[in-house]
């Protein structure tokens, strides 16, 4: 028996996805003629930060007790010390088990893993669907292992590396992934929305960003499975389990638009509801091939724009125009595409200036609508063109070591601390550049998420009309913070934007106030629970008066999701929390309008502790139009309706 592992991973996630790596490892030994079994930790283990020698010990308890001579790990740059821990207390309770390594980090510090971690046999190098089998088959049968392609072994006290192995040319040549594997995937899904499996559509990027380690890992090769192919796999999954949407795993799905084309026919003809997302660039496609691919199911696409610079674009090798990326992300979102879009600081070529064209490019797509904009900080990986060039500079930033996006959330023993220090070539990810201002990197990444996703109008014209640089603001911000160490509430920051706004000139002060204001109330609107025990109880919504209009604010641009601009007058301004279940994605959303006197007066009134009946029933009797009962009882249902037609009450 074959145990394939895939060790605890992201700690802080709320679903984890099936590992489709080891099912692609398990059907290529299944098919050879060997027994395997699967024990996903990152499923068992989700939510845990923190391992410490006793839960180490249970973890490798979990699976020596499994009849598996031979335990076959994966493990990327985040989760690779937790691996190695884990092995390591295997082969202490057994040192009889086989232990292998794979995957694309094993595959690049191969060597350096087997000469200092002698609890580790074999590393299979590269796409280990053959090289994997030929191991064991020749481990059985006492064969030497120099005829292994893709192995990294040790022979007589050295370290060995044969030749690499040649990848896989056609990919519908490989045995469906052993599906099988998984006792329970329900167990993977914590609702009903987070229902989805991932489905291999290919491999290789044929590009040469400089930061990215999977495209040297497939050598560059752009290849696809066939679409008969993927649909039949989504199918399987349809019929085994129901689930009907995928995620198409490919570094750059789009390259080959032929084949996209191709893809999204064959979906059409077999007149399956699936939905899919997949991974594209922003270049090489247009707005009509992703008409034709969501016409076939298409929802959602990941974009790597990695940086707003156009000079930052070049020097990383991305090379993307940035003003074409810009108006397709627009055209996509608006034609109801779900659009996620990841940015990357640190690169040290990176100037002041370059950051505030990243931060400014984010904000611009959030003020699109576009909700999930990525912020990362760089990570060297092993492998990389970048790693390459800059492994003689690297500087240990213990503030990577619980908080880059691209590490894990673990809590680091002290044991893996050791290790990161003593092995950088190893645990690179954990390392930043002489070059660059890790200082300013941690405070950019600490602050702006809360400050983009809150206040990005007050950031847009903090920086466009007063000259406050987006890392100015930052840095403003940083230097007031009671709680330094501590994430900031939007509270707290909303404090430190008006006193960073009253410094400003009054043409820019007033204006600039407007925006924190609103979004200050957005804010508040947001946190608040509509749910009532009483279903027919109305709440009242929240009113701002403005120094500008609404047309002079463009306050019905999207904000954080649908805002309407309804007819009134422009001195006052109401915003309404509502439900909205009919938006995907979305259980609140706020809607901005402009107000008439006599609603106004009626939500002040009911600011002060009144209800709406009691208020409208007050009025009714102040009102010089009712002479009589019955004209007094028409305004009440004129007032009703009105609140009801423009929904100014949640109920």
């Amino acid at each position: 028996m074959i145990q394939l592992i895939c060790p605890p991973y992201n700690a802080t996630v709320d679903t984890v996805d099936p590992p489709l790596n080891l099912l692609v490892l398990g059907a290529a030994l299944i098919d050879a003629g060997y027994a395997v079994c699967l024990t996903d930790l990152a499923l068992r283990y989700s939510g845990t930060s923190h391992f410490d020698e006793a839960a180490l010990h249970d973890i490798a308890q979990l699976i020596i007790r499994k009849p598996s001579r031979v335990l076959g790990f994966t493990a990327m740059c985040g989760n690779y010390s937790i691996a190695l821990r884990i092995a390591e207390e295997c082969k202490r309770l057994d040192p009889d088990r086989i232990i292998i390594f794979g995957g694309p980090h094993a595959s690049f510090v191969a060597e350096e893993t087997l000469t200092w971690f002698p609890s580790i046999d074999y590393i299979v190098i590269g796409e280990g669907e053959l090289t994997l089998p030929e191991l064991i088959t020749a481990l059985e049968s006492g064969q030497p292992l120099h005829g292994v392609d893709g192995l990294c072994y040790r022979a007589e006290g050295t370290v060995h590396t044969n030749p690499p192995r040649a990848i896989l040319r056609n990919l519908d040549d490989t045995p469906f992934p052993a599906f099988h594997l998984i006792e329970d995937l329900t167990a993977y899904f914590t609702t009903a929305e987070t229902r989805f499996f991932p489905i291999e559509a290919g491999r290789g990027c044929p590009f040469h960003c400089s930061f990215c380690s999977t495209s040297t890992f497939f050598s560059r090769k752009y290849r696809t499975k066939s679409p008969a192919r993927i649909i039949a796999e989504m199918r399987y999954i349809r019929e085994q389990w129901g689930i009907t949407h995928f995620s198409l795993t490919h570094d750059n799905f789009t390259v080959n638009q032929k084949f996209v084309r191709q893809f999204c026919q064959e979906l059409l003809d077999c007149s399956e509801s699936f939905t899919w997302s997949c991974s594209s660039r922003t270049d090489h496609v247009n707005q009509e091939l992703f008409e034709v691919m969501m016409q076939a199911g298409c929802n959602g696409v990941f974009f790597g724009i990695e940086s707003g610079s156009q000079s930052i674009q070049q020097t990383i090798g991305k090379k993307l125009n940035l003003n074409q990326a810009y108006e397709l992300l627009r055209e996509l979102h608006q034609s109801g595409l779900s659009c996620t879009v990841s940015f990357i600081t640190g690169f040290p070529e990176e100037t002041e200036e370059d950051l505030n064209q990243t931060l400014d490019m984010i904000i611009r797509l959030l003020s699109i609508g576009i909700a999930d904009v990525q912020l990362h900080q760089l990570s060297l990986f092993p492998g990389t063109q970048l790693y390459e060039a800059e492994k003689d500079s690297l500087i240990l930033d213990d503030q990577l070591w619980g908080g880059n996006d691209m590490n894990s959330d673990f809590q680091l023993s002290a044991i893996e601390k050791k290790w990161i220090a003593s092995y950088p070539q190893i645990f690179s990810n954990y390392y930043t550049l002489h070059a660059v201002d890790t200082t300013a990197l941690h405070r950019i990444r600490k602050l702006y998420y809360p400050l983009a996703h809150s206040f990005f109008h007050t950031l847009y014209y903090l920086n466009h009309l007063a000259g406050v640089s987006y890392t100015r603001t930052i840095e403003f911000i940083s230097a007031r913070l009671v709680m330094p160490d501590a994430m900031p509430q939007e509270a707290e920051l909303a404090v430190m934007l008006d006193e960073l706004i009253q410094g400003l000139a009054p043409e820019a002060g007033l204006i600039l106030k407007d925006f924190l204001s609103y979004e200050q109330a957005v804010m508040e609107l947001m946190r608040q629970n509509t749910a009532t025990a009483d279903k027919a109880d109305m709440k009242p919504v929240r009113m701002m008066q403005p120094h500008y209009s609404i047309p002079e604010l463009k306050l019905h641009s999207p904000l954080p999701a649908d805002l309407q601009l309804v007819e009134g007058q422009e001195d006052w301004i109401v915003l309404v929390l509502e439900h909205a279940s009919a938006l995907e994605g979305h259980g609140r959303y706020v809607r901005i309008m402009s107000m008439d006197h006599l609603s106004i007066a009626i939500l002040q009134q009911m600011e002060s502790g009144d209800n709406f009946q009691t208020v409208v029933h007050h009025l009714s009797l102040e009102n010089p139009f009712a002479a009589s009962e019955k004209e007094r009882e028409e305004w009440i249902g004129r007032v009703y309706d009105h609140f009801y037609r423009h929904q100014l009450l949640i109920s």
